[in-house]
């Protein structure tokens, strides 16, 4: 009895014993359409990573990365270097599941009210060089002063002409992404002994592929020293930005220890 006892009491522990876990940020490599469009980076501002983990064995697991000034996850694309580490305990769970809870920026607040303000001197007829130029300088603010809680930069090459893409969401957010193991099941292995990885994966060309190169090419742009960039926003562009926003979180996958 006392024998059953200590092994009993052995095996409960292992289930509290950490494993490390690697999560990884990538960006899916499939051509978007058809090659028109190059993501260059996307940048995730986050106030926390919450885990929720369900066990047949050693009870349920509840966790929280909090980062108490927000965080910034730059993700290029080939690249697997913008990862956080977290500590779960071991175990066989089904399901494995992370909610990232997104930080928006108030910075940003300012620049919708001179949004608000460039849509009105649009629907008013104002000069096209002179709105093309004060949106210019609204893309520039959002590039040097506001870290929203997602921002896409890219390029969309069309007839041989090149124009920036800057796509900015600054909503309160939380994207709950399921893990699944390497065969697409829900149930995962996390082994403290082990190299243990998560590789949260975002799929542009999914997110592109419900609009069309002539929705890009009709778009309203900003002007910087000389070169063209479309704002995708809640305000400008609204169209072709829902489009897209609306199949982000339903794209982005969590493959653990593939």
């Amino acid at each position: 009895m006392l024998l059953t006892l200590l092994i009993g009491g052995c095996q409960k522990e292992d289930h509290t014993l950490p494993a490390t876990f690697n999560l990884n940020f990538t960006i899916k490599d499939t051509p978007i359409l058809g090659g028109s469009v190059v993501i260059d980076e996307i940048d995730l501002g986050l106030n926390s990573i919450n885990i929720s983990g369900y066990r047949e064995e050693g009870g349920d697991v509840f966790l929280t990365r909090n980062f108490d000034k927000g965080k910034i996850f730059v993700i290029i694309p080939l690249f697997s270097n913008t990862n956080e580490v977290l500590d779960i305990p071991q175990g066989v769970y089904n399901p494995l599941s992370f909610s990232y809870t997104f930080q928006p920026d108030a910075e940003e607040e300012d620049l919708i009210e001179d949004m608000h303000e460039w849509v009105k001197d649009l629907e008013e007829g104002e000069d096209l060089e002179e709105l093309q130029d004060d949106l210019g300088d609204i893309i520039e603010d959002y590039l040097e002063d506001v870290n929203p809680c997602i921002m896409v930069r890219g390029r969309f090459t069309n007839n041989g002409k090149t124009k920036h893409i800057i796509m900015v969401v600054n909503d309160p957010l939380i994207f709950k992404i399921l893990g699944n193991n390497k065969n697409g099941g829900p149930e995962v292995v996390l082994d403290k002994e082990s190299v243990n990885t998560g590789n949260l994966q975002f799929n542009p060309s999914y997110w592109f592929s419900v609009i069309t190169p002539e929705m890009l090419n009709t778009a309203f742009v900003g002007v910087i020293d000389n070169e063209e960039y479309i704002l995708l926003n809640k305000y400008i562009n609204t169209q072709v930005y829902t489009s897209i926003f609306n199949r982000i979180e339903q794209s982005t996958t969590l493959t653990i220890n593939e």
